[in-house]
């Protein structure tokens, strides 16, 4: 009898520990894994974010980049990371188009990562040098439909939004072209507006800033309206150019078996986050649109889009190097 109620006596107490250790979640600051260079889209968003996460949370949130493999080599350590809520990552699209892609991964996205909320999205924007012949998106599919060479044109990266977007256009349209690849899109940015590229597609962010200040020609935004940090930029639809809106979207990760109080303690801090008058402020100065969905949410947002854009590429006999 003594014996089952020291046993009892100390299943209590560890019970109380670990509820302790729980609650006190966090007691120190929480690495946010990026998986891309600094400067890009993906970079910023979560650089503005994460000072606001971190006042809510009480720890600091401190964002370490880990460029590479379009975004794997940074997603592959949270997956492997012990799921105590203090790794994290911060991603873009590629969590779901390297699958669609069929690239070979050392983690499954959808069963070794834990979906902690989508944050923002942005449109895609097409953008040229000044010096390029076409004015418009349409000049840019008329007057090189017959460019025997290839358009040259570059993304945030192989696997990209931009990338396999435009080669599905490019597919529809018989567009002869030839992707460019850079690690993200500050290397890409940096050539176009040298003139050693042409034509780039990425998202608004930080693209759009170039074409703001009159260094690059916008020839269209990939959305339903105009956007309002480029009014003058018109959309595919004013141009003639029948294709859906795309919006490259961006959220949070961490690695599978995240523990639901952790969970709901990172989800609903950053669905704060997003709330504040002044960082939606400044999201949406950059041209971001604020989503802050619920972790279920998001988890059906990266298998949807598993999902549609596998069979785009296997339509379009998309393929990436």
């Amino acid at each position: 009898m003594f014996f089952l109620r020291t046993i009892l006596i100390l299943s209590i107490w560890m019970a109380g520990l670990t509820v302790h250790a729980q609650s006190s979640f966090p007691d120190r600051p929480i690495k946010l894994i990026v998986p891309v260079a600094a400067g890009g889209g993906v970079d910023t968003a979560f650089r503005t974010l994460a000072p606001f996460w971190g006042e809510l949370l009480g720890q600091p949130v401190v964002v370490e980049n880990r460029p590479g493999a379009g975004q794997v080599i940074g997603i592959d350590a949270v997956a492997k990371a012990k799921p105590d809520g203090y790794t994290l990552a911060g991603v873009g699209v590629p969590i779901a188009f390297n699958s669609a892609l069929g690239k070979k991964l050392p983690y499954d996205p959808v069963k070794d990562l834990t979906p902690v909320s989508e944050v923002v999205t942005q449109p895609l924007l097409v953008v040229s040098h000044p010096s390029f012949n076409a004015k418009n998106f349409k000049d840019l599919l008329d007057t090189n439909k017959q460019n025997t060479d290839g358009l040259p044109y570059t993304s945030g990266g192989p696997g990209s939004y931009g990338h396999l977007w435009f080669e599905m256009v490019a597919s529809q349209y018989k567009l002869n072209r030839q992707h460019i690849g850079y690690n993200g899109v500050a290397p890409a940015l940096r050539d176009v507006m040298g003139g050693q590229v042409p034509v780039l597609i990425d998202a608004l962010v930080p693209t759009g800033t170039q074409v703001k200040a009159g260094k690059l020609n916008g020839l269209a935004i990939v959305r339903s309206k105009r956007s309002p940090m480029l009014p003058d930029v018109p959309t595919l639809i004013e141009q003639g150019v029948n294709l859906p809106s795309a919006a490259p979207f961006y959220g949070v990760l961490g690695p599978a078996g995240l523990p639901q109080d952790v969970l709901n303690k990172l989800n609903d801090s950053l669905v704060r986050a997003l709330k504040s008058p002044a960082l939606q402020a400044k999201l949406i100065d950059m041209g971001f649109d604020i989503v802050a969905s619920s972790s279920e949410d998001y988890g059906k947002k990266i298998r949807t889009e598993i999902d549609l854009w596998s069979r785009i590429v296997k339509e379009n006999q998309i393929k990436v190097d």
